[in-house]
């Protein structure tokens, strides 16, 4: 789960299962809630307000009459849902995009860290229902779940409650920064992250491999698309049969990207660098529909969102600059090529290297000349000889899984 900065105060949130099927006075919970912050939606709109403290003036003591039996504290976060709902429904509003009247669909429940209890050893959380009604909801706690209950310098934050999962809230102080020893820059591709490593003398290109998001990518939309044909007549069970491939595809590349982010995170704390990341916003391709199709799928900003919220969460500093004309510029001589089609940008001063390779070095210059990478020096000529650092590749992943399309299994 993303971190957030609330107050120089990261919050992460982690994702627990339930040991067994959700209590049914829970469920009457979850029901209530969302009926409650639908309707507090609808006074915020009839009012013009967005935020929860104007909520509670206009609506709370209605509210109380309305559902009377439920905890006070859930009521409050009730209001908290709907301001943050209808907030993001004046963005898009202002924006000129055309929305509906917002609503919550799937049943759910927020608490705030002093309207539940968990035991974080034994991993049972205490919920209170109502006034002398309280439910015992028991999480399955794994290894991962380990690092952060038994981490002593995080405390809890709010819980949300889903049907068959708790999300809990960690949070801790924002770490300090370390002083960085050297530089990781790296240029974002469709198959890969390739960079260069400045150390004092050292300068070597790296690479983190990802081919198989791409092949992933294609498979399952080539399954949704003949799904689709096959259940024309059914949609209901088309849009069933296509979400659960969408959630396959989503759990699978999810994977695979925090692999990736692990691994140069991991690399970027030993060697004490700082990160030099293109700055993607506002990135929109305008070519054929089937590469505006493949460049709308590729995950560049997600991968980019979970270096980062990693990267603040372990203290490692990021730098993000303007990419544009990285793959096309000359680090030499500073010329900008007309096309940078080719596996090798070639330069009429005689420069040639990888152009992934030349975009990285770019973005480096771009960071040194803003005082990102402090006073480095480096030679760009030893990226053309020196052998690549492999950070990343699928062979280092972890674990082995059917494959749909040759029914072997191998590692993917």
């Amino acid at each position: 789960m993303p971190v957030m900065v609330k107050d120089e105060m990261l919050v992460k949130g982690v994702v627990f299962y339930l040991d067994s099927d959700l209590p049914s006075e829970a469920k009457f919970l979850l029901e209530d809630f969302r009926l409650a912050v639908n309707n507090a939606i609808r006074a915020g709109l009839q009012a013009r307000v967005t935020s929860r403290n104007a909520l509670v003036k206009i609506a709370y003591k209605d509210f109380r009459e309305q559902h009377p039996r439920m905890y006070a504290q859930h009521l409050v976060s009730a209001f908290e849902v709907a301001g943050s709902i209808l907030k993001n429904h004046r963005k898009r509003f202002r924006k000129g995009v055309t929305s509906r009247i917002p609503f919550v669909k799937r049943l759910m429940m927020k608490a705030e860290n002093q309207a539940y209890r968990l035991d974080r050893k034994s991993g049972v959380i205490d919920l209170p229902i109502r006034a002398g009604c309280h439910v015992e909801l028991r999480l399955i706690v794994s290894q991962y779940h380990r690092k952060y209950l038994d981490d002593a310098v995080l405390s809890l934050g709010s819980l949300t409650v889903l049907p068959d999962r708790v999300i809990v809230a960690f949070r801790k102080d924002a770490p300090g920064q370390y002083t960085s020893a050297s530089v990781l820059s790296l240029d974002t591709n469709e198959r890969s992250l390739d960079g260069v490593f400045v150390e004092g003398d050292v300068a070597k290109a790296v690479k983190a491999e990802f081919p198989d998001i791409a092949i992933i990518q294609k498979r399952h939309h080539d399954r949704r698309k003949r799904l689709q044909k096959k259940k024309a007549h059914d949609r209901r069970t088309s849009r069933n049969l296509c979400r659960r491939e969408g959630t396959r595809e989503h759990r699978r590349i999810d994977y695979r990207l925090h692999q990736v982010a692990n691994s140069i995170l991991k690399f970027a704390e030993e060697k004490k660098s700082v990160i030099v990341l293109e700055d993607l916003k506002g990135m929109r391709p305008k070519r054929s529909k089937e590469l505006n199709r493949r460049l709308s799928m590729w995950p560049r900003r997600k991968l980019h969102q979970i270096i980062e919220y990693k990267a603040q969460w372990r203290g490692i500093p990021i730098f993000k600059v303007d990419p544009r004309n990285s793959s096309k510029t000359c680090p030499i001589c500073g010329r900008i090529q007309d096309s940078r089609m080719g596996t090798e940008f070639e330069c009429e001063c005689g420069w040639h290297l990888d152009r992934h390779i030349n975009a990285s070095l770019n973005l480096l210059q771009t960071a040194i000349s803003k005082g990102m990478a402090g006073g480095l020096r480096f030679d760009p000529g030893a990226f053309q000889h020196d052998a690549m650092m492999i950070l990343y590749e699928p062979a280092m992943a972890a674990r082995s899984e059917p494959n749909g399309t040759s029914g072997t299994v191998g590692v993917t």
